[in-house]
């Protein structure tokens, strides 16, 4: 094989590493994280940590004996465990996550609804870029808040089989979602690691109630925790990259710290989706070259500490899929890639920062994603791949296109994608001249309309339904 990835994006040394942990360290030992939830503050003081107020304060020691307890990977178990996935060992990719608009595939924006949701997970289900599910494909409206965390996740084990995630608002409804997943998996106990759920601080330096009762419950029950400290350089964070680094990592080390007090080996994926704040926008900028940069120091750090990174994919400010939303996803997934990324959170789907999903561009970047895997997985050198004999036998202005070697190799070889257009122009003209936009639209009504939901027990099925018309 060819040695080693083609992307690589390790920028920082050894040296440099080091000195933003221990910048870190002394952030959580000399300032300290507000933590909203008074249960949690009073464990981390049971175990030596000073909660003055509602500030606690970590020393170094206690930090980097959390790290030393946390696995550098872990398998996440789906309803199917033929789509159990490795973290830690194989990239894996997770949808949108969170937006509150939909790009309807007829170009229209709105609010996302219930039908978005299981329209995008449908989606999910249905192409082998992305093998797990997010929680939040989307954030619905219309529906009641005390019932929407129940309605999205029933939606997310019914439409998929693959590993999902899980509700973290509140110690209460993240309990809740780790016993509906109980319940689809048919394991009372939660025996291995099912069901994962997002841990994000409030920067600069705050975790609230809602993040620190569910990632209370998710520990407790060993549940992986995928941490994401999303500073904004110049807004809660310095301006300089190097000081929201250091702080977006002092966010995720304490986080990483607390599950690791609560229940010592508690798997946990380390994030700083950070990006800087667009000072003339006025705005978050992730599709930036600094949020690139983020995903990038997000790898490193991990890998510095011995841990699985999770970072964005396909990140994007525009507002529509246009050169925009191509040329930044492109190279915030290079970036995803080049970092060595585990856990690829909004792999696919995103618009606008994170305040929209668009199912066309979805069908897009999974199609990128997969590009970008081929060009990670380079080519074989060896006495057949180099082809001497079929080369010397061709006279010269002859081709290749009947040979069997052709045949043989060009479907292993080449990456053949499904929406990208690379016919002459003519056949273009004839096809409509068709978009991407346009393109990604159809294919994604195609998905659609072949989907097949993934078989489950009748029984297993009406226990989530009683569940879930029990709880809303």
């Amino acid at each position: 094989m060819s040695d080693g990835p083609v992307l690589s994006a390790r920028h920082l040394d050894e040296e440099a590493l080091q000195t933003i942990h221990e910048t870190s360290l002394t952030i959580l030992d000399e300032g300290g994280i507000a933590v909203g939830h008074e249960g949690a503050r009073e464990r981390l003081a049971e175990h030596g940590a000073d909660a003055e107020d509602d500030v606690v304060t970590l020393p170094p020691e206690m930090v980097e004996s959390a790290l030393d307890a946390a696995p550098s990977s872990f398998t996440l178990h789906a309803r199917n465990p033929d789509n159990d996935v490795v973290v830690g060992e194989t990239p894996v990719y997770a949808p949108a996550y969170g937006a509150s608009n939909v790009l309807t595939l007829d170009g229209t924006r709105r609010n996302s609804t219930l039908d978005d949701y299981e329209r995008l997970t449908k989606l999910v289900q249905s192409v082998d870029a992305i093998n797990c599910t997010g929680f939040s494909v989307c954030e619905v409206s219309g529906v009641d808040s005390a019932a929407k965390p129940y309605e999205m996740l029933q939606r997310s084990l019914l439409l998929t089989d693959k590993p999902v995630m899980g509700d973290t608002f509140g110690y209460d409804r993240a309990e809740a979602s780790l016993d509906l997943v109980s319940i689809a998996v048919e394991d009372d106990s939660l025996s291995k690691p099912y069901v994962a759920g997002q841990i994000t601080p409030v920067s600069p330096r705050r975790l609230s109630g809602h993040m620190a009762g569910g990632l209370l419950a998710y520990a407790e029950r060993q549940q992986p925790l995928v941490f994401a400290s999303a500073v904004m350089a110049g807004a809660t964070g310095p301006a300089t990259m190097a000081g929201t680094f250091a702080l977006a990592n002092a966010e995720v080390l304490f986080g990483i710290t607390m599950a690791q007090l609560v229940s010592e080996g508690v798997p946990v994926v380390y994030g700083t989706p950070a990006a800087n704040f667009d000072m003339h926008a006025t705005s978050l900028a992730t599709g930036s070259p600094e949020g690139a940069l983020a995903t990038a120091f997000s790898g490193a750090m991990a890998d510095f500490y011995g841990l699985p990174s999770r970072a964005g994919g396909c990140l994007t400010d525009a507002k529509t899929i246009d050169d925009q939303a191509g040329s930044e996803s492109a190279t915030h997934l290079a970036a995803t890639v080049a970092a060595d990324t585990d856990f690829v959170l909004h792999a696919a789907g995103m618009l606008e920062a994170y305040a929209t999903v668009s199912p066309a561009k979805f069908v897009l970047d999974c199609e990128r994603i997969q590009a970008a895997q081929r060009l990670q997985s380079g080519y074989e050198v060896s006495e057949e791949t180099l082809a001497l004999d079929l080369i010397l036998d061709t006279e010269p202005g002859g081709d290749f296109l009947s040979e069997r070697h052709t045949l043989t190799h060009a479907r292993e070889e080449h990456f053949t994608p499904d929406v990208a257009d690379r016919t002459a122009y003519e056949q273009w003209d004839r096809d409509g001249q068709r978009s991407a936009g346009q393109r990604g639209a159809d294919r994604a009504r195609e998905l659609l309309d072949d989907y097949d939901r993934p078989p489950i027990d009748e029984a297993v099925k009406a226990d989530i339904e009683a569940y879930v018309d029990e709880h809303v």
